[in-house]
């Protein structure tokens, strides 16, 4: 895989527009009490969690780009309105909104190659994302006290504020935020296409793919491990094939995408979300972030590999 200077200005071209135009839409729907349509499904969330409701514009705009939403967190954060520990647990809520925004691009990659293995695949990755939504809940449920949000949802007792203050207000934090991940983001993400265009991931996932033994995967479903640790469409792509020569079982490939998500995922969090939020927090947040989500999704995904394995 060789990653190109255009592909390195286009791809962070697109990232700053997406927050630029998230962080806007978040603190709109925030400041003009729009997220009041989205109530039923936030509230109850962040009410479990004991979170405070500053944190419903972000659940709300990682539905349309993940990274607007942390964008939006990170606000709320260097505003002093959320703690470190909070930010992790509100993190970890937007896996699943996140995910969701990304399923109907997957499904049109998995489907066509895979057929319904490809969107049994799909719910098992749901599911990890739900199962993580829930551990966060139960986390902040009995590390939290609940929170006190009467001023948020009585709807508070300052004037509404014109659609004209709000976007200025709204384009100058985006201004701020996409600054600061041009600086940040901008070096790390130039170091990842570096590190890619050298084969440095490719090399150690091939590798490491090649020593994992695990129970129910003859071996030429490991192929289909290692091609999906590079590339979901590459999984995909091999599953089909093997699928369609009659090498490996609809069962057999489904488990080997799992997997290949499982070991995957420390590799997609150094090429995409570490970058992203070395650009909005402090290193040490940071690193907490991605280890406590991240960490926690792959034990759901081999949890649902076993469950699949001894079920099926």
């Amino acid at each position: 895989m060789d990653l190109s200077l255009h592909l390195y200005v286009t791809t962070l071209a697109k990232v700053a527009l997406m927050v630029f135009g998230g962080v806007i839409l978040g603190k709109v729907l925030e400041e003009k009490g729009w997220t009041r349509f989205f109530r039923y499904f936030t509230r109850p969330i962040l009410r479990k969690a004991h979170l405070p409701l500053c944190c419903e514009g972000a659940l709300i705009t990682a539905l349309v780009s993940g990274f607007a939403g942390d964008a939006l967190l990170s606000l709320h954060y260097r505003e002093q309105e959320l703690t470190p520990r909070q930010v992790v647990l509100a993190s970890m809520l937007l896996n699943l909104p996140l995910f969701l925004s990304f399923v109907p691009l997957l499904v049109g990659i998995v489907y066509p190659l895979t057929g319904w293995v490809g969107l049994a695949y799909l719910g098992t990755q749901i599911t990890a994302s739900l199962g993580l939504m829930m551990v966060a809940m139960g986390i902040g449920r009995f590390t939290f006290p609940p929170v006190s949000n009467g001023v948020a949802e009585n709807g508070g007792e300052k004037p509404e504020p014109t659609i004209h203050q709000v976007l200025r207000k709204a384009s100058l934090d985006a201004a701020k935020v996409t600054f600061r991940i041009l600086i940040i983001a901008g070096p790390v993400m130039g170091l990842v296409f570096y590190l890619v265009n050298r084969g440095f991931f490719q090399s150690f996932q091939q590798s490491l793919a090649s020593y994992i033994r695990f129970p129910g995967l003859p071996p030429q479903a490991l192929a289909i491990t290692a091609a999906h640790t590079l590339h979901i469409a590459g999984g995909a792509a091999v599953a089909g094939g093997l699928l369609k020569a009659g090498l490996v079982t609809p069962k057999e490939a489904l488990l080997a995408m799992v997997l290949g998500n499982a070991v995957g995922t420390p590799f997609r969090s150094l090429r995409m979300a570490l970058p992203r939020y070395l650009a909005l927090y402090p290193p040490k947040l940071a690193i907490t972030i991605i280890l406590c989500t991240q960490g926690i999704r792959v034990s759901m995904v081999l949890t649902l590999y076993f469950l699949i394995l001894w079920l099926w």
